[in-house]
């Protein structure tokens, strides 16, 4: 187990440095927070780095060893200073990023376009894993998916699922040659489900836009869920998970 005290050291501003995408980009890796999020990468196989603990004595630290990652012990308060959240859990860790897989040949796909808030888009991929999605596609303009806010909402759930961030218009185009079937959530479309379908894509928009016209050009069906109430409409993360089990439930087979 290494001990660092500063918090000047190149690898602890390295750390520091992950909480920008710029950096993120450029170091090709990323940072969790907590022991749950990070045994379960550890579970998951994913590219651990380094473990940063300020308490040596947990089942992260055991676990590090046991597969011979780099534990790394830490005051707090230099800990708080890697983190993004302000009370940070005692331990996080240094991950590589993974090479992104393309998912086409599921039956269950979730797509976003232009989901700028990051705690959305790392609900949005939860709610995914749940429902029992093969795969998310995230466009380019969207949220980081490695970032921290994205990650902690996520809560483990990018190491479960295959998330791609593409082209969402080519890859949709694709989707549909192979017999998939398109439902975009959109404010101006009806509150049924028309048929079971085999194969299915449902696209969640952006949270003041929605969907582009690009990607709704695209669309078999456009659902919206009805508002009983006097609110103008849902939080794109609630409205994503009544979607995804409303389409879960009538997929054939």
């Amino acid at each position: 187990m290494k001990e660092i005290t500063s918090h000047t050291n190149d690898y602890i501003k390295m750390l520091k440095s992950l909480k920008r995408k710029k950096y993120r980009d450029e170091q090709g890796k990323y940072i969790i927070e907590g022991g749950k999020t990070i045994l379960e990468a550890f579970e998951y196989g994913q590219h651990v780095e380094s473990v940063i603990v300020s308490d040596k004595n947990s089942d992260v630290v055991h676990e590090a060893k046991q597969r011979n990652v780099d534990v790394i012990k830490v005051p707090y308060e230099v800990l708080e200073q890697i983190a993004d959240t302000k009370s940070p859990p005692k331990e996080l860790a240094c991950l590589v990023k993974g090479t992104q897989k393309k998912n086409t040949g599921g039956r269950f796909y979730v797509a976003m376009d232009d989901v700028n808030d990051p705690k959305n888009l790392g609900t949005i991929i939860r709610t995914a894993d749940a429902a029992g999605a093969d795969g998310v596609c995230v466009s380019a303009a969207s949220a980081d998916i490695y970032g921290p806010k994205v990650q902690r909402a996520a809560m483990g759930s990018t190491f479960h699922i295959d998330v791609e961030v593409c082209d969402l218009v080519r890859r949709l185009k694709e989707f549909k040659k192979q017999g998939g079937v398109v439902v975009a959530g959109s404010l101006k479309g009806t509150d049924q489900l028309f048929a079971s379908h085999e194969r299915v894509c449902v696209v969640i928009g952006n949270e003041s836009r929605g969907i582009c016209p690009e990607v709704m050009e695209l669309a078999d069906e456009q659902y919206t869920i009805p508002i009983y109430g006097k609110a103008e409409s849902l939080n794109a993360s609630v409205a994503a998970g009544i979607m995804l089990y409303e389409v879960r439930k009538r997929l054939k087979g």
